[in-house]
């Protein structure tokens, strides 16, 4: 089956953990697929204002952010927007009150964090990214939030699915913390409606990733392909399994289907 578009997961895909860059081999992949006129989209669970400015301009002709909670064009003007139900955030704030965790909230604007704990450190070290400062969260606009990250176990992520979140969903791709995005939200939700906005053909779409979070865009694609740095229910869903992203898997597995 011919593939005419590719959908990228940022972290752990595009961007390997142990360099927190992009491969020479994997810019190298992506001009190719352009000059070879392919569709390449990001498909993250990255807030978009959180992008690397230089991912933002190289190219891509679409944007699928916060799990499929966002989607923009490559000029980066949003089409679609989905936010969490605003009582499940109250819901979240009221459970914090009796029981402390540390949860954050995305919007448009930016990313805001209630406390900083060792889950929280954890995460941001693994991203080789600073810790955030803490924000008040009466500055942000609670019926405008695309995502939550709840930095707890998975225990605790269950635990709060069925108290807190009742409109919502969870995905996991790291230990420290799970997002968690409007109810039916996800990245395939995100392609679809990629899809419907460019009029791509799903039946000719691969898709590169290596979470929980990815699952969904893995099965629905014609092509799933999971990175070597993947967990293994990841890689047991997916239809090949490449190297890591710090280990050129993107370029391996391009130039296995031969796209490169």
């Amino acid at each position: 089956m011919p593939i005419e578009s590719i959908f990228f997961d940022f972290d752990g895909t595009l961007q390997g953990f142990e360099n927190h860059t992009i491969s020479d081999s994997t810019k190298e992949a992506l001009y190719i697929l352009k000059q070879n006129h392919y569709k390449v989209f990001i498909a993250t669970g990255r807030n978009r204002i959180d992008m690397p400015r230089d991912v933002l301009s190289f190219g891509f002709d679409g944007f699928i952010n916060n799990n499929g909670a966002m989607c923009s064009d490559a000029e980066l003007n949003s089409f679609y927007v989905e936010y969490i139900a605003e009582r499940d955030i109250q819901a979240m704030i009221e459970y914090d009150s009796i029981q402390p965790i540390a949860f954050s909230l995305m919007t448009e604007k930016g990313f805001a964090i209630n406390r900083i704990n060792e889950y929280v450190e954890k995460a941001f070290e693994y991203f080789g990214m600073n810790v955030p400062e803490l924000i008040d969260f009466e500055t942000v606009t609670f019926n405008q939030v695309m995502q939550m990250n709840i930095f707890v176990n998975e225990e605790q992520e269950k635990l709060l699915m069925q108290e807190v979140f009742k409109n919502s969903e969870s995905s996991r791709w790291m230990p420290y913390f799970a997002d968690v995005n409007p109810k039916g939200i996800n990245k395939m939700k995100g392609i679809q409606r990629m899809s419907q906005r460019y009029h791509l053909d799903l039946s000719k779409t691969m898709a590169f990733g290596d979470g929980g979070n990815d699952v969904p865009m893995l099965q629905g694609c014609t092509i799933g392909m999971a990175m070597g740095n993947a967990k293994d229910d990841v890689k047991e869903i997916a239809d090949y399994v490449t190297t890591s992203a710090d280990d050129d898997g993107i370029w391996k597995a391009l130039k296995y289907y031969k796209l490169i």
